[in-house]
């Protein structure tokens, strides 16, 4: 897959999650910053996890893994959470 249809999928999948928090914290940042971000298919297996999970992370109520510690603390600096 080329990087515009990449980049065209992941903005999809960000802003079309399926529960209203998670689609404006990570639909909202990857409209500004999907371009910066520098591991796109990371981005792509974050899209992959629960969204319960991923607003939990982004809210500091449950632990981050590791590999997306950087990208979850991108998102927080964005929204400033």
């Amino acid at each position: 897959m080329n990087n515009e249809n990449l980049t065209k999928q992941l903005l999809y999948r960000s802003i079309h999650r399926g529960c209203k928090e998670t689609d404006f914290l990570i639909g909202g940042f990857a409209q500004a910053k999907l371009s910066e971000i520098e591991d796109p298919e990371l981005f792509g297996r974050f899209l992959e996890e629960d969204d319960l999970k991923i607003y939990d992370w982004i809210l500091d109520k449950e632990n981050t893994p590791e590999h997306y510690r950087n990208l979850v603390q991108q998102i927080r600096e964005f929204h400033k959470i």
